[in-house]
């Protein structure tokens, strides 16, 4: 699955330039200093990834709590079918003004400390803005996290979430070096395929769930099932 997590976010990271990018071109880089330069982008990924593995790990904790090893193909079905609807429903703009309002507002706080670290050229401060900006509402990050909850193992969703993190970086890399080089109507553009990047990760996880015997696509029931630590 590690391949799936990585080419979510490389293909993915096209929504981050649009939403994530403005927030990576105010990191408050020391331009006199290249060799510095580079260790504050190089801590900026490593927070943002690190926030991905932590919410990997929490994800695989409630996998192994539900014993949903024991139901991973249903699981895999369902998590499927999630995802589909989730990228429907963005795609029709429909949305759970419910769940989402309360929701978005616990989030206050976090991004008043995100301001804060904006203000300051540390290393420290660039680790934190990554940490910080990787746990900011994301459609792309959920569906990634719903994939990393199929696993149901701890380590496999935090690894599930590292690969996901890493691919993530090659795009915003590039953006951070050539400065704002996508025009803002092409960023909207590109938002809009994150819809469909979601109902096709959903597709892959529904043909995962159904074990069609096809390698690495659907494959047999056996592969799909995970052991437990007494049988290792």
């Amino acid at each position: 699955m590690l391949y799936l997590a990585f080419l979510l976010g490389l293909v993915g990271s096209l929504h981050c330039v649009g939403m994530c990018g403005p927030i990576a071109l105010l990191l408050p880089l020391q331009k006199k200093r290249k060799g510095f330069r580079w260790v504050q982008i190089g801590s900026y990924f490593l927070g943002k990834t690190l926030s991905y593995s932590a919410m990997g790990g929490l994800f695989g904790l409630l996998g192994e709590g539900l014993f949903i090893a024991h139901y991973q193909q249903e699981f895999s079905i369902f998590m499927g079918l999630l995802m589909i609807c989730m990228g429907a429903f963005s795609l029709l703009n429909i949305s759970i003004r419910l769940l989402s309002n309360p929701f978005l507002k616990g989030f206050s706080h976090l991004k008043n400390a995100l301001g804060k670290q904006l203000s300051k050229k540390t290393l420290s401060a660039c680790l934190s803005i990554g940490f910080l900006n990787g746990f900011l509402p994301c459609g792309l990050v959920y569906t990634a996290l719903f994939s990393a909850l199929a696993l149901a193992s701890i380590w496999g969703s935090i690894t599930y979430m590292f690969a996901f993190g890493i691919g993530t970086i090659p795009l915003m890399l590039l953006m951070l070096l050539l400065g704002n080089f996508i025009p803002i109507p092409i960023r909207r553009k590109l938002n809009q395929w994150l819809p469909i990047i979601i109902i096709l990760v959903g597709v892959l996880f529904v043909l995962r769930g159904l074990g069609l015997g096809i390698p690495y696509l659907s494959p047999a029931d056996t592969h799909l099932l995970l052991h437990s630590k007494a049988d290792c």
